[in-house]
C-alpha cells in the first residue's frame, strides 16, 4: 500500500496545513452524508487530522449513547478544502 509510505500517516508532525490528496478525500468522507469506513490506515489518519484540527469528534450526548463514533469538520478543514478547491455535496 501506497499510504504506509505516505509521510502524512507515519509522521505526525507533518500535519499541518498541507494536507495530501488522501486527507482531502478522507475530510470530504467525514463531511458527507455518512460516517467514513475505517481501515487501520485511515483511523491512523484519522486521529492525525483530529490532532490537527481538521476534525472534531461529536461529544456523546449529541449523538446518542449507543451510536457508533461520529465526527465533523471543523472551520480549519472546510477553509483548507475550499482553497483546495475540494468542496463537498450539499444537497
Amino acid at each position: 500500500m501506497a499510504e504506509r509510505n505516505d509521510p502524512a500517516v507515519s509522521d505526525p508532525q507533518h500535519h499541518n496545513d498541507n494536507l495530501s490528496d488522501d486527507d482531502v478525500a478522507l475530510l470530504c468522507d467525514i463531511g458527507g452524508a455518512g460516517p467514513p469506513k475505517l481501515g487501520n490506515v485511515k483511523a491512523m489518519r484519522l486521529e492525525r487530522l483530529i490532532a490537527a484540527g481538521f476534525v472534531e469528534r461529536v461529544p456523546a450526548q449529541e449523538q446518542g449513547a449507543d451510536a457508533p463514533p461520529r465526527y465533523r469538520l471543523t472551520e480549519k478543514a472546510s477553509a483548507a478544502l475550499t482553497a483546495r478547491g475540494a468542496g463537498l455535496n450539499e444537497a
